[in-house]
């Protein structure tokens, strides 16, 4: 149900059995949910699954191994790396062991000497597929220690880095800017010169930030030009914490642009679900399966959608007995509607239509960094690159 523009590329982590998503890799045409195609995935991003063991003094995979560039190694080949599997980019995670913004001199110092030791032994395992690309992970509450690995990196023969331990700090968007390209104003920024950022750039390195990839996030991301990030937004957005998310692009009532939006958040609206109240609805049962007959939401904001994702939720029958629907009705089958909570159907297809909410919006951040490049009114200036200082 995801766009094949994000389904292009795919994250994995060693924390996680990734049997399923090979099982159904391939692609459902939304015109006809009973026709499959190739899946459209080409690159391949995996993590060795450091958040999970984040808190362990010897880093232990979930079955007690513990971890080490062999290990990981060992995993990273049984999972992704069989005559089976075709990508057009393999992007793999040394080993690391994440430093917390608790930890003192010694644990910090201690974390960041075990990541090094593993990533000079994982670049020479890779060497042995020459598909694959290895990624050296920065780490430190220090700034000068992630530059320090980095030059570490830079000498074992890295081409790829990425920076660690960002999830923490995802609300202090300064201190995110200055560890990544040493921007001390927001209001305008410029690359320093001895940043992370514009040293890989110098050297050749690419850049990949790891765990933040909200659409705010995205709006710098495409401003600073990074080369790969990744992040877990759409799933704890959508799944967990039930929220529903609409584009303000003039489609219905509710959903009026911002004449001069000033950053991505402003791009979209969200909805918590349990303030809609599919309760009230009306429905109707076609076939034996009850669809809501109101499409309208919340505050006056019109809910329709008819996206991809919408348009096979509005056929997919929601199995869980366990619905608040299911008992309210019965046991008569309803329709998978995102709008609602109760199942794993409605939690996981409002991802689904996130995602493609999520599509739009990076459209528009695109199509507003484009307009910035040419145009020099004031507002702009937040989707504009940001350049290297003089």
């Amino acid at each position: 149900m995801f766009p094949d523009s994000l389904r292009t590329n795919l994250l994995f982590s060693l924390s996680f059995e990734p049997a399923i998503h090979y099982e159904t890799g391939l692609s459902l045409n939304p015109s006809d949910p009973e026709t499959l195609g190739p899946s459209p995935a080409k690159s391949l991003f995996a993590d060795c699954g450091a958040f999970q063991y984040r808190v362990m003094e010897v880093p232990q995979f979930a079955d007690g191994t513990i971890v080490t560039a062999a290990s990981a190694w060992k995993r990273y080949r049984g999972l992704h790396l069989g005559p089976t599997r075709h990508w057009d980019e393999i992007l793999l995670c040394s080993p690391d062991h994440i430093v917390l913004p608790e930890h003192d001199e010694e644990e910090e110092e201690r974390r960041v000497e075990y990541t090094l030791r593993q990533a000079k032994d994982f670049i020479e395992l890779s060497r042995g597929d020459n598909r694959v690309t290895a990624v050296g992970v920065l780490h430190g509450n220090n700034l000068n220690q992630r530059k320090k690995m980095l030059e570490e990196y830079i000498q074992m023969g890295y081409e790829y880095v990425a920076l660690g331990g960002m999830v923490p700090r995802s609300t202090k968007t300064k201190e995110v800017l200055n560890i990544v390209a040493g921007i001390s104003s927001i209001d305008d920024p410029e690359i320093a010169r001895d940043s992370i950022l514009y040293r890989c750039r110098d050297k050749g390195l690419k850049l990949h930030i790891l765990g933040l990839n909200s659409p705010e996030w995205w709006r710098w991301w495409i401003r600073l030009e990074i080369d790969s990030f990744d992040g877990s937004k759409l799933s704890t957005e959508g799944a967990a914490n039930g929220w529903y998310w609409l584009p303000r692009d003039g489609s219905a009532p509710g959903r009026e642009p911002q004449e001069r939006p000033l950053n991505a958040i402003q791009l979209y609206t969200k909805i918590k679900v349990r303030d809609i109240d599919p309760q009230s609805w009306n429905w109707s049962n076609d076939s034996g399966l009850m669809r809501p007959i109101e499409r309208t939401g919340v505050r006056n904001l019109d809910t329709t959608c008819n996206c991809p994702a919408c348009n096979i939720l509005s056929s997919w029958p929601c199995a869980s007995s366990r619905c608040w629907m299911h008992k309210k009705h019965d046991g008569t089958t309803h329709a998978s509607d995102p709008r609602m909570m109760g199942s794993t159907e409605h939690n996981m297809g409002r991802v689904g239509h996130n995602a493609h909410v999520l599509e739009w919006i990076v459209k528009e951040i695109l199509r507003l960094n484009k307009l910035a490049e040419s145009n020099d009114e004031i507002w702009l200036r937040n989707w504009k690159r940001v350049r290297v200082e003089e």
